[in-house]
């Protein structure tokens, strides 16, 4: 048997040889055993003793204060008991086989292992002993244990280079864990003890008991999701990465967020998992605060639309009144021109601050979550297409080239409100008009985008957007210095378009260029056409007739009125003339005589109401039919359309007002 070498770092041991020993008087070996004994006790180090059969043990030394607050349940954790609880499941066989060898053959032993302590911190031990026989015969065994951390941690953690992201956490306050899959237990650092309120010494060292204490603290409603989370990431391999609450030692709760990787085997099975617990009750409890804030600024916000929207509808009455009032005054003969000129800027500036509330009732009903889309299926290209007709007046107006390039999407289909997507494309290319220099461009066309979206872009030959500015582009009221020129506006289309880009499931934005123009797009995801699309077969469709007529359109939108104009361009029999307020239609009226008056609802001044009674109560236009376009709740007219008719609705309205009026006809 070779003779034991001292502990690394230790002085050298003047100990006599063997034959010296024999020859020593008691005194002598006494002084000896006392000078070795002070050796080991001065380095972390510590003695212990061993009686395999009757079981008798006794400890020595600092390092057994390391792993328990008694030295022999230390000893017995890290060496004499069954299952070896303190020491890591990786060196437990190796040291069960040096025990049972040194019980059964004697000899001596020298083993270096790993061992955790009561908080879970890691560490590198060296332990080596001899065996004796008494004069009875018994055998037994005295040795000692170094710490050795120091010495052996570094070069372990060179071979294993999962291990330093994980001391590199542990630095900043993450806590380390590692699950033995084998033995079913759990080791935990000081961090992950500290996080719930636990000091060095205040834990069990046992990993099993370990195992359960953190379960038992969980929140029973977490556990569920806990556990699934360990179960998907060894069965399916899924990452690990779970959120949970556990009580805290004070009675509160903490929010840990768990991740971890499995190690495995040359043959695939799962050994043991090494993680990272980290204490997130600052970042969720940071992040309830900011979910609470968002409630109440959506609230707040709802309630300033709801604000908006009742006050928009109390303005739009006394303005209505106002115009109203304005324009009968205007119909008195007896005005001399400069009383009629302050008139005409009292109507005009009614019409604009008119309009100016009916964009903010707009927006408040959308910010408001009133305006709900009515999604179908689409087809853009001629819903642009129509749009380009309502503008060509305006762009004639404006001399600027309007043109749309559909680029072989006329067939295409996504889902959108019709109106709303009129809406915001009138809004996108009335502005591009608007806004363009003299003999400028818009060019309206389709192009295909990623993940199967449909971009409608609008260019315009324009100024352009200072790069300073971009940021001001949606919001409402701001016209970007244009309120200082002689183009009249609200600053809210813009806004508006984007909202209701965004409700719809769309994409709004734009590219510019100052003094060169830009390019407004949206984007929508294409869809397949509707079945009973595909189930269509090819036929002539009924033709539309409209009886002869002399029809007198009253709408204050170029739009519309572009809009009639382009839909009865096939009927020459039927004649249109065309006023942009009540005065101006009731005057037409008298003079001209019309079969029909098309009135829409939304002409600021005198109601439909009142328009309606001052014809028939004059009698020569009471037999005038009355028909009010749009939403109407009077009772004074002959018939109605809504707002978006179509030329089979116009034609069925036209041939009924015609019969009545045959029928009340002396």
């Amino acid at each position: 048997m070779s003779e034991q070498q001292p502990p690394k770092g230790s002085p050298p041991l003047q100990l006599a040889s063997p034959d010296e020993l024999r020859g020593l008087e008691p005194e002598q070996l006494a002084r000896q055993a006392v000078y070795l004994q002070s050796l080991l006790l001065d380095v972390d180090c510590g003695l212990w003793e061993w009686h395999p059969h009757s079981g008798r043990q006794r400890a020595q030394g600092p390092v057994w204060s390391i792993f328990s607050k008694t030295l022999d349940s230390a000893l017995c954790g890290l060496w004499t008991s069954e299952d070896l609880p303190l020491v890591h499941s990786d060196d437990r066989e190796k040291l069960l086989a040096l025990r049972q060898r040194l019980a059964g053959q004697g000899g001596c032993i020298d083993a270096a292992f790993r061992a955790y302590d009561g908080a879970g911190q890691l560490y590198w031990l060296r332990l080596w002993g001899r065996a004796f026989k008494s004069d009875t015969g018994e055998l037994f065994a005295i040795g000692g244990c170094a710490d050795y951390s120091e010495a052996l941690s570094v070069p372990y953690l060179s071979n294993l280079p999962g291990e330093w992201p994980l001391q590199a956490l542990a630095g900043i306050g993450d806590g380390l864990w590692e699950w033995d899959l084998r033995a079913e237990e759990i080791v935990l650092d000081r961090a992950c003890w500290a996080m719930l309120g636990y000091e060095r010494g205040q834990v069990d060292a046992n990993a099993r008991t370990a195992l359960s204490l953190w379960k038992s603290r969980v929140l029973p409603e977490d556990l569920p999701r806990l556990e699934q989370a360990f179960t998907d990431h060894l069965a399916e391999q899924l990452p690990l990465d779970v959120e949970f609450r556990l009580w805290h030692r004070d009675g509160g709760i903490v929010w840990m967020r768990c991740r971890g990787q499995v190690q495995r085997n040359s043959r695939g099975e799962p050994l043991r998992v090494l993680g990272v617990m980290q204490d997130i009750t600052a970042s969720r409890e940071a992040l309830a605060r900011a979910e609470r804030e968002l409630t109440q600024l959506q609230r707040e916000n709802k309630n300033r639309a709801n604000l908006l929207f009742g006050l928009s509808h109390e303005l739009r009455t006394p303005l209505n009144a106002i115009l109203g009032y304005s324009q009968m005054i205007e119909l008195d003969q007896s005005l001399n021109p400069d009383q009629r000129q302050r008139l005409g800027e009292i109507r005009r500036a009614g019409q604009h601050l008119l309009h100016l509330v009916g964009d903010v009732l707009e927006l408040a009903r959308i910010d408001s979550f009133r305006l709900a889309p009515s999604m179908e299926p689409i087809q853009p290209a001629s819903l642009v297409a129509e749009c380009k007709r309502l503008l060509e007046p305006l762009a004639e107006t404006r001399r600027v080239s309007l043109i749309f390039e559909p680029l072989g999407w006329e067939s295409a289909y996504i889902s959108a409100d019709p109106v709303r997507f009129k809406q915001v494309v009138l809004n996108l290319a009335g502005n591009a008009v608007k806004y363009n220099r003299e003999n400028g461009r818009v060019v309206i066309n389709f192009a295909p985008q990623a993940e199967g979206w449909l971009r409608l872009s609008i260019l315009d030959t324009g100024r352009g957007i200072p790069e300073d500015r971009r940021a001001e582009v949606f919001e409402p009221f701001n016209r970007l210095g244009a309120e200082k020129g002689h183009i009249e506006g609200t600053g809210v289309g813009l806004a508006i378009a984007k909202r209701l880009t965004e409700a719809m499931g769309g994409r709004i934005d734009f590219d510019s260029h100052e003094g060169q123009g830009s390019i407004f797009w949206i984007e929508f995801p294409l869809i397949d056409p509707p079945a009973e699309v595909m189930q269509l077969t090819a036929g002539p469709s009924d033709p539309v007739e409209l009886p002869s007529c002399h029809i007198l359109h009253v709408d204050s939108r170029p739009s519309s009125v572009a809009r009639l104009k382009a839909m009865l361009a096939g009927f020459p029999q039927v004649r249109l003339l065309v006023a942009a307020d009540a005065v101006e239609a009731i005057f037409t009226a008298r003079t001209q005589c019309p079969d029909i008056m098309l009135f829409d609802a939304s002409v600021p001044g005198i109601s439909a109401a009142d328009t309606a009674r001052i014809l028939k109560a004059d009698p020569v236009t009471a037999s005038i039919r009355f028909v009010v376009v749009g939403e109407y709740s009077g009772e004074s007219c002959d018939a109605g359309l809504p707002d978006s008719y179509d030329l089979a609705q116009l034609s069925r309205v036209l041939t009924k007002c015609l019969a009545d009026a045959m029928k009340t006809a002396p």
